[in-house]
This record gives structure tokens, C-alpha cells and sequence, in this order.
């Protein structure tokens, strides 16, 4: 922020504020890690704990399970109450803190927090939390973090982090907008999440009970004989068929040595898993290329070409968008029959199925890894080209369905982050009484 020749404002050692806010120390604001478990040494106490890994993303994912005091671990020691924040202080980087916005009970923190409570008259609960999560926090946070296994600061580190810090009315009006933005973000999780519970459910029914056939109508009527089979029941019509009797199977492959300026650094792409985990079904790689040279090197695949990653996170298929090489750690189906077996259908079916790929997997060493041959063995559903079709179609409808609400949650994301970086450090104003201004 540009505000060295505007009224108002002051600098200080973290930057420049409104000259009506100060820059205070969180010890100021907060008391940490002001209550300990120690004392409560009745072997029946009983609490519900909370350890690092029940922390992601702001949200907490375990830590319901009720436990006694003698079955909890040692580091079960920081009473949490409402409004504290768990600041984590072993890989602070990662960012896993919680606001324990409302606490019923007893809860008990992990030692790998810092419980942060703020004074009351001093400063807003919920602005301490949102203050903590700052941009500024994190370069300060950078700068005292030590070790290389387990980085980490402790509270002492915590107690002398520099907030900018207004008024106690600016501080609750700050906070209401943020939280508000957090609560969204809340409800469009829970929708992705819901969705995707469906999308399970859907899976399941439409790759074992399918949509029916047609009739002369050309309406959808539903299947009434079935039969077994090795997959479990399936539709009477159906045909259970090994992978090789429908496409070709193929492996990637990759220049050696790795890194040779002979064959990395062109201008063909490379598929590389982190491709696949962030775009989803159509893949455009963005982050490896090769030579010309490395290309004859590799495994070159057309535009459209379904590739399954086959090392590490394996089962996870995805399309090529653009002309591009695949290495070692993907598979591809080639020269799929396509009188038989429709590209779009075998992407969902390949989805579903990802558990069971896993487990056939070999799981030797350093990376799970599935070959060539057990893919080529592996073992699909097959209804008609056009059932295939019309499954393929149902579970497209949920995945637009599931994309639209992640492109919103991610608008909400950026906006979270412009809005921190103009809220909480004075660039935008609030009234108590109007909506956020410019400053």
C-alpha cells in the first residue's frame, strides 16, 4: 500500500497503519496458553482432544471422540475455551489453525498448539483469529521458525508477534465482514461435500443397477433382470470385460539422464500428476517440458488421449486437452474400440473403481505402482454403447455441477484474501454504521 504521502496514516516496523491504530504485541491482546490440563489428574477425567491432525483448513475433521484423561496422550495439556484461537506451532507455514469460535464442555488442545485468548475490553476474539491468519504474520512467522524435520516456534514466538491493531469497535466490525466471508465459504464446502457424497451414491447405483434400455419410444426403462457376476450383480444385458479386449494399453516412459538440457526444457509438455490434481478431468500440462529430442524419448499421446496416473496416488484418470508426452508414472489406453466401449464412460467407470485399482496395485518400496499387465486384466462393466452413454452423462451433469461450486469457492478464497490484506492493515476503512470504504 502506497500511503506515504496521504494523511493519516504512520509508519512502524510493520508497515504503515491508520494513525489512530497501534502496533501491539499478541501478549497485549491475548493471553496464551493461560490454562493447563495438569492438575486434572483423575484418571476418569474425560474431554474431547484435539491434536494437530484434526486440524485442516481452518476446519476440524476429528477431535468429536470423547477420551479419558489416562488414555490421552502427553500432549494433551492446553484447555481450549470459546473464542480461542489454536495457533499451530509446529509447521506454522502450513497454517493449521482452528477458531474455536463455540466450545461445549471440555476440550483439551494438543501442546502442539498455542492457545491464543484474547483480553476481554482489549481486542475481539474473532479478529485475533483472523489477524493471526495475516500476511504480516506469516513474514514474522518465517523469520523465528527453526528446525528442518519438525519446523516449528513456540509460544514465546507467538506472544511477540505485531499486529496492527485498532479500536475495539473497528476490530468487531473487521471481524464480522471476515467472518462473514468464512461462513460462506462454509456453506459452499458443505454443498461441494454434499454433492460428492451423491456423486458416490450415484456411482454405485449406475455402475451396478445402470439406467435401462430403451424403448420404442426411446424413453429409459429401467433393467429388471440382473444376474451375478465377479463384480457383483449387474444388469442381465451387461458383459463384464477385461480392460486389453477393449484399448491397448501402453506405459509412459521418460529421457534419462533426468534434467539432461538435451531433453528437458523445450516446448512439449509433459503430463505430470500435480497436472491431473489440479485440473480435473481435461488436462492441460503446465509444468514440465521437453526437447523435441527428450519427446522421441518419451511416450507422445494425441490431444484426447485417457491416461491413469499408475505411481503413488494411482487410479486417477484424467484427458489429455493438448498434444503432449507421458512418463513413466502414467499409463494410457490407446486405440480404444470404440463400437464397444465409449471414451467419457470409461473415464467415470475408471473413477469409481479407483479403490479397488489401489488395492491391485503392487505396494512395494518406495511408491505404489500399477502395471501395465494389471490394468490390462483389470476388469469393467460394459452395458450398451448407449447406456455407457447415458451413465456418462449423469455423472458429467454432477461433475459441472461440482466444478461450478469450486470455481465459487474459490472466487470467496480471493476475495478472503483481498479483503485481509485491505482490512487488517487500514488500507480500507470500516464505519460502524456503513459498509467497508476505501481509504
Amino acid at each position: 500500500m502506497s500511503v506515504v504521502v496521504q494523511p493519516g496514516f504512520m509508519q512502524t516496523e510493520i508497515g504503515w497503519i491508520p494513525s489512530d491504530w497501534s502496533v501491539e504485541k499478541v501478549a497485549a491482546l491475548a493471553q496464551v496458553d493461560s490454562e493447563s490440563l495438569s492438575n486434572k489428574t483423575a484418571a476418569d477425567f474425560s474431554f474431547r482432544y484435539i491434536s494437530l491432525g484434526d486440524v485442516d483448513g481452518g476446519k476440524l475433521i476429528g477431535g468429536l471422540a470423547p477420551i479419558t484423561f489416562a488414555d490421552a496422550p502427553s500432549r494433551a495439556r492446553r484447555i481450549v475455551k470459546s473464542g480461542d484461537t489454536l495457533f499451530a506451532t509446529v509447521r506454522p507455514n502450513l497454517k493449521g489453525h482452528f477458531y474455536a469460535r463455540h466450545v461445549n464442555g471440555d476440550v483439551v488442545a494438543s501442546t502442539g498448539f498455542a492457545v491464543v485468548r484474547a483480553r476481554d475490553g482489549v481486542a475481539n476474539p474473532a479478529f485475533l483469529y483472523q489477524s493471526l491468519l495475516s500476511e504480516g504474520v506469516d513474514a514474522q512467522i518465517e523469520k523465528l521458525t527453526v528446525g528442518s524435520n519438525y519446523p516449528a516456534v513456540n509460544s514465546s514466538d507467538v506472544k511477540g508477534l505485531l499486529l496492527p491493531t485498532p479500536p475495539l469497535p473497528e476490530q468487531q466490525k473487521i471481524a464480522a465482514i471476515l467472518t462473514a466471508v468464512d461462513d460462506m465459504l462454509d456453506v459452499i464446502a458443505r454443498q461441494i461435500e454434499a454433492t460428492q457424497t451423491l456423486k458416490q451414491g450415484l456411482m454405485q447405483t449406475l455402475f451396478s443397477r445402470g439406467v435401462g434400455t430403451q424403448d420404442a419410444d426411446g424413453r429409459w426403462v429401467p433393467h429388471t433382470e440382473f444376474k451375478d457376476s465377479e463384480l457383483g450383480e449387474i444388469p442381465a444385458g451387461w458383459n463384464v470385460a477385461e480392460i486389453q479386449s477393449i484399448a491397448e494399453v501402453i506405459r509412459g516412459a521418460s529421457p534419462r539422464p533426468q534434467g539432461d538440457p538435451r531433453y528437458y526444457g523445450g516446448d512439449v509438455p509433459r503430463l505430470m500428476g500435480a497436472d491431473v490434481t489440479r485440473d480435473g478431468k481435461w488436462v492441460t500440462p503446465q509444468i514440465d517440458f521437453l526437447t523435441q529430442e527428450g519427446a522421441k524419448r518419451s511416450r507422445p499421446c494425441p490431444k484426447g488421449t485417457l491416461t491413469i496416473i499408475c505411481s503413488g496416488d494411482v487410479g486417477i484418470p484424467s484427458f489429455l486437452a493438448v498434444d503432449a508426452c507421458i512418463h513413466d508414472g502414467f499409463l494410457a489406453l490407446i486405440n480404444i474400440a470404440e463400437a464397444s466401449a465409449s471414451k467419457n464412460y470409461l473415464y467415470h467407470v475408471i473413477s469409481s473403481l479407483k479403490q479397488r485399482l489401489d488395492a491391485s496395485a503392487t505396494h512395494g518400496g518406495v511408491f505404489t505402482n500399477l502395471t501395465t499387465t494389471i490394468l490390462k486384466e483389470f476388469r469393467l462393466p460394459l452395458p450398451s454403447i448407449a447406456e455407457q452413454e447415458k451413465i456418462a452423462a449423469a455423472l458429467d451433469a454432477v461433475d459441472d455441477k461440482l466444478a461450478v461450486a469450486a470455481k465459487r469457492h474459490q472466487r470467496f478464497q480471493t476475495l478472503k484474501r483481498g479483503l485481509m490484506q485491505k482490512l487488517l492493515t487500514g488500507e480500507w476503512r470500516v464505519s460502524l454504521d456503513a459498509n467497508v470504504t476505501g481509504a
